[in-house]
């Protein structure tokens, strides 16, 4: 009951902190994402002083450093993702790291932890054929979220609608990329030069964003990895793991051009967003140290799944009947399945 509990606490959690964040309209990425760190070091405070775990921090290398280093892998993951959504589009950068974050999260489970061993053949090809299921569930949420149905299209050729929920895994708002449309001159030969340093640009700016997303679901898939190493309950490593997003979040929106201070009301939205990323964090180290990393980290990502619900029901993207909502939905009972027998195989 208690893994059930923690796998609804996380799935819920983090399916909504990211709509939440992109609700307030305005604010820079950077910006969002040190709010809400902000907000999820002030619910690791919570949470430490409230498990009875406040006397129990210490400066060690294990139990502290480490996973200050794991919430600083964090933010660059969110620094890689910001920028692959800009480059090559949020359904092409998504579909990249998503699935990227699942294997990274299996591989490190079974070299760091022997997560793996005594598994049988049959153990294998059911644990095989779910996590098909799951990355075949998240390739068609995402997919629809390219879908002509879905708005107008960006200068790297996605079709995305805005304002709309970004889809990411545990971890940090996506950027949306804003087509500016210059209006030409009446000059052919300066047109015809334009359209032409345009087309050799995409293919450079589609290797760079995907390098990026490679990078973010690299990084998002193991930046837990530290904290659950040191073997201390969650509610103690996750406040290192705040503190090195918080701090990274900072030098991040320092480099995007400063801290903005937000008015009362959006800033208590973005609070709230780190608040909800928050249990997630904590109830994501709780279930790994019971059914392991790559079995946790998978569960973790079915909240991808309220991220897609939210987007049709709520925010309408895709409509709601449309083509492109009902591949979404596909992709929700597939993954959903998948996900839950992973979770029972434990």
């Amino acid at each position: 009951m208690t893994t059930l509990l923690l796998s609804l606490a996380i799935v819920v959690s983090w399916g909504s902190w990211i709509p939440v964040a992109q609700a307030v309209p305005g604010a820079k990425q950077s910006t969002r994402t040190f709010s809400v760190t902000a907000g999820n070091l002030v619910f690791a405070t919570i949470a430490l002083f409230v498990g009875g775990s406040a006397g129990q921090v210490g400066l060690g290398w294990k139990e502290f450093w480490l996973p200050l280093a794991g919430g600083m892998v964090w933010a660059l993951g969110s620094f890689c993702a910001f920028r692959a959504t800009e480059r090559i589009g949020l359904a092409r950068a998504a579909g990249t790291w998503t699935p990227l974050n699942i294997i990274v999260a299996f591989v490190f489970g079974a070299l760091l932890f022997s997560e793996l061993k005594g598994f049988s053949a049959g153990k294998y090809a059911a644990l095989g054929g779910c996590l098909v299921l799951v990355l075949s569930g998240v390739f068609l949420i995402i997919g629809s979220q390219g879908s002509s149905e879905n708005g107008p299209a960006t200068a790297d050729g996605d079709r995305r609608a805005a304002p709309g929920p970004a889809l990411g895994p545990a971890g940090g708002a996506s950027a949306t990329a804003i087509a500016t449309v210059v209006a030409a001159p009446a000059d052919t030969t300066t047109t015809t030069s334009a359209a032409t340093a345009t087309a050799d640009a995409q293919p450079r700016a589609h290797r760079i964003g995907l390098i990026y997303a490679l990078g973010a679901g690299l990084l998002w898939g193991g930046y837990f990895i530290p904290a659950q190493w040191a073997h201390v309950p969650s509610q103690l490593g996750n406040f290192p793991l705040a503190i090195g997003m918080f701090v990274a979040a900072a030098v991040l929106a320092a480099r995007e051009g400063g801290l903005v201070v937000l008015t009362p009301r959006p800033l208590g939205v973005l609070l709230g967003s780190g608040l909800l990323f928050g249990i997630g964090s904590v109830a994501l180290l709780g279930l790994v140290s019971r059914v392991g990393t790559g079995v946790g980290f998978t569960i973790a990502q079915l909240s991808l799944l309220v991220n897609a619900g939210v987007g049709i029901w709520v925010f309408k993207v895709p409509a709601p009947g449309s083509k492109a909502a009902k591949t979404a939905i596909a992709g929700i009972l597939l993954a959903g399945v998948g996900g839950t027998v992973i979770g029972a195989m434990r």
